[in-house]
């Protein structure tokens, strides 16, 4: 008689089943959490606009891409001090909204401008208050940079200045000439008297201001822009600050007190541009030198003008020789309105304009103090345009 032998089958304890299910679980949930932290991660990497979590100690937990591209911050961020890592500093900012957003819990708008390659950025931060249930907490701060919206608001603000100004005060100008005259006749002054020629010489020189300073708002406005060889057009000055568009800026006033040489080596560059800016842009350049010398009372000068392309690089040079102009002076003579109470200053419009129409080719101007001379230094490179 065959005996059958049972098999006996382990039993598995249930609570090794609980364990297993709990670890499947486990896995799941860190899986789930992997993939949220690469959404959000993509997600916060994707705005235009910066994003900034920090902790209650100030050491930051996440940067997205856009704040570690514009403060070029390396990926080794983690646990550092947000002040360290975006402005460099060994103590916390003062003023900044993050502890009182912390205690308060509510969120804050602020504005802060951010000195960032050299340009002035403006930027509109909002701070926001976190916290988890074991006590942890901090703030998210986003960056959202308005400079653009806010030159757009400046502008609007400069348009309506220039149409006041340009309204006016030229109708304040125009009628006083016609009454010196009148004046001068009654008086029996001739016109040749310094005094006359002294009152007449200030008029001009305020409607003149006037329309230089509408001219630089209109240059401000942004243009229509199409191929434009500028080599072509520099090619052309000298012609050009003899024609009916140099009238309308007076520059025919000043031509005379300087002996003017071109040296143009010709070429082609070719830049998305607005003919007529650039045109008025270059005359500018012309009057700026000749106000210069005017300004600063040399007795006798020269305006060499120099262009050429080398190595995809347009180099254009007004060299003023017999002028040094001192060095506090220099900054002011593109931005003559940041330092209107500086003296000596340089208060001329003209090469703010200049310089306008040189930054809206791509281009980039300097103002340099060399041995016995100044001179106006632009260059332009093709890669700056988008």
């Amino acid at each position: 008689m065959s005996q059958e032998k049972s098999r006996k089958v382990k039993k598995t304890p249930p609570y090794k089943k609980s364990l297993a299910k709990l670890r499947v679980r486990t896995r799941e949930k860190d899986r789930r959490l992997k993939e949220l932290g690469e959404v959000l991660g993509a997600a916060f990497d994707a705005l235009h606009e910066g994003i900034m979590v920090i902790d209650d100690e100030m050491n930051i937990l996440v940067l997205n891409r856009y704040m570690r591209e514009l403060f070029r911050i390396p990926n080794e961020y983690e646990g550092k001090k947000c002040y360290e890592v975006i402005q460099g500093s060994l103590i916390p900012c003062r003023g900044v909204s993050c502890r009182r957003v912390m205690f308060k819990g509510e969120w804050e708008e602020e504005e802060l401008v951010l000195l960032i390659d050299g340009d002035k950025r403006v930027f509109e931060v909002r701070t926001y208050p976190w916290r988890l249930e074991r006590g942890v907490r901090g703030v998210i701060r986003t960056f959202t940079d308005i400079t653009h919206r806010r030159a757009v608001e400046e502008l609007e603000v400069l348009k309506g200045v220039s149409r006041y100004m340009a309204h006016t005060v030229r109708n304040a100008v125009m009628p006083l000439g016609g009454y010196l005259r009148i004046i001068a006749k009654k008086c029996d002054c001739e016109e040749g008297n310094p005094y006359f020629r002294i009152m007449e010489e200030t008029l001009r020189n305020l409607e003149e201001a006037v329309d230089e300073y509408t001219d630089f708002i209109k240059a401000k406005v942004e243009q229509v822009y199409e191929p434009l060889d500028l080599m072509e057009v520099i090619r052309l000055l000298p012609e050009l600050i003899w024609s009916e568009e140099a009238k309308s800026i007076n520059l025919p006033r000043y031509l005379g007190h300087l002996e003017i040489s071109f040296r143009i080596v010709p070429s082609s560059f070719v830049v998305r541009g607005n003919r007529a800016l650039f045109t008025k842009g270059l005359l500018y350049m012309v009057k700026g030198a000749h106000q210069t010398f005017k300004e600063f009372c040399s007795l006798k000068g020269d305006l060499e003008i120099e262009a050429q392309v080398k190595d995809g690089v347009l180099e254009l040079v007004a060299r003023l020789r017999g002028v040094e102009v001192p060095e506090g002076v220099l900054v002011t003579m593109v931005q003559p309105w940041a330092y209107a109470q500086q003296e000596p200053a340089f208060h001329h419009w003209s090469l703010a304009i200049f310089h306008e129409a040189v930054e809206k080719h791509g281009g980039r101007l300097v103002v340099r103090r060399e041995d016995g001379s100044t001179s106006f230094h632009a260059s332009f490179s093709k890669k700056d345009l988008s």
